[in-house]
């Protein structure tokens, strides 16, 4: 679009400069993006067809728009490219390529990012409606524009799927930790079962103790006593006074006994 103001013309080319980089930048995945520059690149530029490659490695974003309003996003590797691009990406030199029959020129640029990658960007515009030598800074401010939203886009679809698979690997690690806690829970249920039975244990057999003690030491104290004096003593004596009282002794001892192990045998019974 011819302006005759040159100050007017510029506003114009800002204004649409702006409206440019605000639509690119509020698109949310780089499939939008040629939609989006077909809305306003015709503000800018006069152009036939307009493509953008974006390049990592072998792999290459294409963004397509065209006179006709049509737009495409599609992906290739290298080798698929234009004879002209792939010219171009070689010797990393601008190109221009004139079509007599259809009256129709190419240019071609490559642009280098510090972040590994490059881009290509191709105009073609018809005789009638040239592509102009001062619309070539605009290339290059179209080229970073087009540049840093793709790198954005990239990277936000990288951490998209670097958290997707950190939810992953938190929900297998939170599984894991339900698993180790449940078996935590499970060993300290049995290591206080255990504890208490032990605890439980070691108080009866401290009864145990406790009684055997005193029901064995009563009895056998006296029989002790009792075979101790049986040479100090006549044996009529002995026999008729001693004696009866020492068999009584030992039907004493013998009943102790037989209570130890019963309540021996009980205490065994409980703990099994």
């Amino acid at each position: 679009m011819e302006v005759s103001n040159p100050y007017l013309g510029y506003k114009i080319l800002f204004e649409a400069m702006v409206k440019f980089s605000a639509g690119i930048s509020a698109v949310k995945n780089i499939q939008e993006l040629p939609f989006e520059i077909n809305r306003h690149l015709k503000y800018l530029i006069n152009f036939q067809e307009f493509q953008y490659f974006f390049v990592e490695d072998e792999d290459v974003d294409c963004l397509q728009v065209d006179q006709l309003g049509n737009a495409r996003y599609s992906t290739c590797q290298l080798p698929q490219l234009e004879p002209i691009a792939r010219q171009v990406l070689e010797t990393g030199l601008p190109l221009s390529h004139y079509c007599e029959k259809s009256r129709v020129s190419t240019y071609c640029w490559k642009f280098e990012s510090e972040n590994n990658h490059f881009s290509l960007l191709c105009v073609s515009s018809h005789a009638d409606s040239p592509f102009g030598d001062k619309s070539i800074p605009l290339v290059k401010v179209l080229n970073k524009l087009l540049s840093t939203r793709i790198e954005n886009l990239k990277m936000v679809k990288l951490i998209h799927a670097q958290n997707r698979e950190l939810a992953k690997l938190t929900g297998i690690l939170q599984k894991k930790n339900a698993e180790i806690q449940a078996l935590n829970n499970q060993q300290e249920a049995i290591i206080i079962e255990k504890t208490t039975r032990l605890r439980d244990s070691n108080s009866k057999l401290k009864t145990l103790i406790q009684f055997n003690s005193h029901q064995l030491r009563e009895p056998l104290t006296r029989v002790i006593s009792m075979v101790a004096i049986k040479d100090d003593l006549p044996v009529e004596e002995y026999v008729s006074d001693i004696l009866p009282l020492l068999s009584a002794s030992v039907v004493d001892l013998d009943h102790a006994i037989l209570e130890v192990v019963k309540r021996s045998e009980l205490f065994e019974n409980e703990d099994n």
